[in-house]
C-alpha cells in the first residue's frame, strides 16, 4: 500500500471510530506512518480525503451491487442486488459505517453527491426498467423507491453490526423479500 492509500485508509478507520471532528491530521499522519506534510502533498485538507473516501466507496458499491446478477426474472435479480448490498456492507464494515455516519450532509457537498451518481447508474437503470416493465411501483419518485429498498437492507446490517440479531440465511432472505414487498407494484 502506497502512502496515499495508507492516508486514505487510516482516515477511514479513524473517522469511523472517533468521528470527523475528533480526528486530527496529526493522528492520521502518526497512524499512517507518514509526516503531516506528506498528507498535504497528496491532499489539500481533511475534507478532500473524506471526499476521496466517499468517491471510492460509491465506485465500489456501484460495481458490486450489479455483479453476478442471475439471467432470470426481475424479482430474482432484485433479490440478488439486495443480497449483494447486504454482503458488501457486512464484508466492509468501515465502508458501511462511513456511509451511514460520515457521508451525510453537510459533510458531503451536494455537488459531490450528484457527481458520484454516475457510479450507480446501472442500479438506477435497473430500477427504472422495473418501473417501465410494471414490476415496481410507478407512483413514487425513483430515488425514494431506491432508498426504501436500500433502507430495508441497511437496517438489517445495522442490527447485525450492533449484535442485536445474528441473521440466518433464512432471515436474510426474508429481509430481501421485505425490501421487494416495499417497492413492488401491487
Amino acid at each position: 500500500m502506497d502512502k496515499r492509500q495508507r492516508i486514505i485508509f487510516t482516515m477511514l478507520e479513524l473517522v469511523v471510530k472517533q468521528g470527523v471532528y475528533a480526528t486530527p491530521m496529526s493522528q492520521v499522519a502518526k497512524e499512517a506512518n507518514v509526516a503531516v506534510g506528506t498528507i498535504y502533498h497528496y491532499f489539500d485538507n481533511k475534507q478532500e480525503i473524506l471526499e476521496e473516501i466517499y468517491k471510492m466507496i460509491n465506485q465500489d458499491y456501484g460495481v458490486v451491487l450489479m455483479a453476478n446478477l442471475p439471467d432470470t426474472d426481475f424479482k430474482t435479480q432484485f433479490e440478488a442486488i439486495c443480497l449483494n448490498l447486504f454482503n458488501y456492507y457486512i464484508g466492509n464494515p468501515l465502508a458501511f459505517k462511513f456511509m451511514e455516519f460520515v457521508a451525510v450532509p453537510p459533510l458531503m457537498p451536494k455537488e459531490l453527491v450528484e457527481a458520484v451518481r454516475e457510479y450507480t447508474a446501472g442500479l438506477r437503470d435497473f430500477f427504472q426498467k422495473g418501473i417501465d416493465e410494471d414490476h415496481l411501483r410507478n407512483d413514487v419518485e425513483l430515488r425514494l423507491l431506491m432508498q426504501t429498498a436500500s433502507g430495508c437492507i441497511t437496517s438489517a446490517v445495522k442490527l447485525k453490526e450492533m449484535g442485536a440479531i445474528e441473521l440466518s440465511e433464512k432471515e436474510i432472505k426474508q429481509v430481501t423479500e421485505m425490501a421487494w414487498d416495499c417497492v413492488r407494484k401491487h
